[in-house]
């Protein structure tokens, strides 16, 4: 967990830095950038000492606490991969996105990502206005744009990146808090979403007003 962020966050400033000191991103600050964050990973795997077990609670006999556990893993691997795997979509010649709460966000992510990774000089001016430079904390719109420059498809560069953020959430949860955790954060939403129960369509039911 520990040398996946320094990787994202090493090659992300490392591209920044290069970035402005050539002009702009490219192939090769993209891959240089990567590079960089892959041998600062490697220094975190050979330098940071490994996490004790997770903390669980003695009440529960052992084999319950590991059903609880892989409950809880089944039902975030559903929720990620419903929430990034069609994050982003073509349907035919159409472009769609599965929640309309991101159509605003979304746009203005692509924006930027394409922004940085057509080399604009950085830091750029914003190119949603005809004053100013970027003021958004884009820097995970940044790490996809070094994506971008190494070649992956930027729909896909999110939603990779998507889903390996949920991967590093899920597993931060469970060496902070444990189970326990993990269920917190999905199910915070109380009662309102046993109304699959009775209408079994896969809706956003807190969202509906």
């Amino acid at each position: 967990l520990a040398a996946g962020l320094t990787c994202v966050n090493f090659a992300t400033v490392s591209g920044l830095l290069l970035g402005m000191a050539t002009g702009g991103l490219s192939s090769a600050v993209a891959l240089i950038a990567i590079c960089l964050g892959l041998l600062a990973s490697l220094i975190v795997l050979a330098t940071v000492p490994r996490p004790l077990p997770e903390a669980e609670t003695e009440s529960l006999p052992k084999s319950n606490r590991s059903l609880c556990l892989w409950f809880t893993a089944a039902c975030f691997t559903i929720f990620a991969f419903r929430s990034f795997c069609w994050l982003l979509y073509f349907d035919g010649d159409q472009l769609k996105i599965q929640s309309p709460h991101n159509l605003g966000d979304l746009a203005l992510h692509l924006t930027y990502i394409r922004e940085f990774a057509n080399g604009v000089a950085l830091w750029p001016d914003n190119p949603i206005f005809l004053v100013g430079k970027i003021r958004y904390p884009a820097g995970t719109d940044l790490f996809n744009a070094i994506l971008t420059c190494l070649g992956l498809n930027v729909i896909r560069g999110l939603i990779w990146t998507g889903l390996l953020g949920a991967l590093a959430t899920f597993c931060a949860l469970r060496l902070w808090g444990g189970t326990f955790a993990i269920a917190g954060f999905l199910f915070n939403g109380g009662l309102v979403g046993f109304q699959l129960l009775q209408t079994f369509a896969w809706l956003d039911y807190q969202g509906v007003q």
